[in-house]
């Protein structure tokens, strides 16, 4: 009987197998590194994408954020408006004066100036506001001095008046009986700054006399 020897036949497969999981281990290593390597690449681009959408959105929360400033300023300015017409709404109301001397004082007053407080004691009136800067209101007292001091009438063709015999000699205190206003002075004014409107202003109290009669 013939006998054939397998074991060399037996230890090349044996080795052919061993060969092939290697190789196999190897390309599944090497599939592994190249997924692994994809998957940070693809992860770093989906970070950097999320780092300027995070840039982006800090950009648009700063500029929202000075946009809320400029409307709370204005809300602060359109507050103050809404006082002052509140203020001379409640003046009419409460018939503290004769409507031609609050609308004179309207057609003075300067836009800039608002008040906060009318206090009248038989003629003699302590006036509060506020105003955005000191020239407004040493424009506001200087109007109220104007009118409190009218220019006379001029003679027609420049001829000089007559004088009546029983004329007053004092030209200056008619003038003031045909003014509303009269001892216009300015008892304080304080700068404030209000640190919530981010702005500065002004407040102010004078005094005058207020003639209710004309």
């Amino acid at each position: 009987m013939i006998k054939i020897n397998l074991l060399p036949i037996r230890a090349a497969r044996k080795r052919e197998y061993v060969v092939q999981q290697l190789i196999l281990f190897a390309i599944l290593i090497l599939g592994g590194i190249v997924g692994i390597y994809l998957f940070s690449s693809s992860m770093e681009d989906k970070i950097e994408q999320e780092k300027v959408k995070i840039a982006s959105t800090k950009q648009q929360i700063e500029q929202y954020k000075k946009a809320i400033g400029q409307v709370e300023r204005y809300k602060g300015l359109e507050e103050q408006l809404n006082r002052k017409l509140e203020i001379i709404e409640s003046l009419i109301k409460g018939k503290t004066g004769p409507v031609r001397v609050l609308d004179k004082l309207s057609t003075i007053i300067p836009k800039q100036v608002w008040l906060t407080s009318w206090t009248d004691k038989g003629g003699l009136v302590s006036v509060k506001g506020e105003a955005l800067k000191h020239k407004y209101v040493a424009e506001f007292v200087s109007l109220l001095k104007e009118e409190s001091e009218p220019k006379a009438s001029s003679a027609v063709d420049g001829a000089a008046p007559e004088a009546k015999p029983d004329a007053k000699p004092d030209a200056k205190t008619d003038a003031r009986q045909r003014s509303h206003f009269s001892n216009i002075r300015m008892v304080e004014t304080k700068a404030i700054d209000d640190s919530q409107l981010g702005q500065s202003f002004v407040e102010f109290e004078l005094s005058m006399g207020v003639n209710y009669g004309i």
